[in-house]
């Protein structure tokens, strides 16, 4: 694991909302318990050797396939920092383990926004709004 990963790429961040997928099910439900999921998932595209794009993945749907289903996909372009990059071979690396691991400085954003999106959303049918932790489970 690469320790100080954030040392490896440029403070400039670029981040961008890349896909909302919500579904609400017409499904009577009797039961006054239901199972929530959340699942994170982080995917990473290292481009050449000049830039990496992270996406992170919030999907959250009962067990019962009851109420709804969500997915909420966040990305960021990092520009690797040029005195630096060269010290790993990159495209060698499991880079979505690695920002699960210590890319806290660029994921925590995105699930915060993500966190956000999912609450607005999810208040938008006169319930509660579901406020989920802001980082990556790991």
């Amino acid at each position: 694991m690469i320790k100080h990963l954030s040392e490896y790429f440029l403070p400039e961040q670029e981040f961008y909302l890349q896909n909302i997928s919500y579904n609400r099910i017409e499904k009577t439900v009797d039961e006054k318990e239901h199972s929530l999921n959340c699942v994170d998932s982080i995917k990473v595209d290292v481009d050449g050797k000049e830039r990496v794009r992270v996406t992170v993945t919030r999907a959250l749907y009962f067990e019962q396939n009851e109420l709804f289903d969500l997915a909420v996909t966040f990305g960021a372009i990092l520009k690797f920092n040029p005195v630096k990059k060269d010290e790993y071979k990159w495209h060698e690396i499991n880079m979505a383990e690695e920002f699960r691991e210590n890319g806290e400085f660029v994921t925590n954003n995105l699930v915060a926004r993500i966190s956000l999106l999912i609450a607005q959303i999810t208040s938008s049918f006169g319930q509660m709004p579901l406020v989920l932790q802001p980082s990556v489970t790991k």
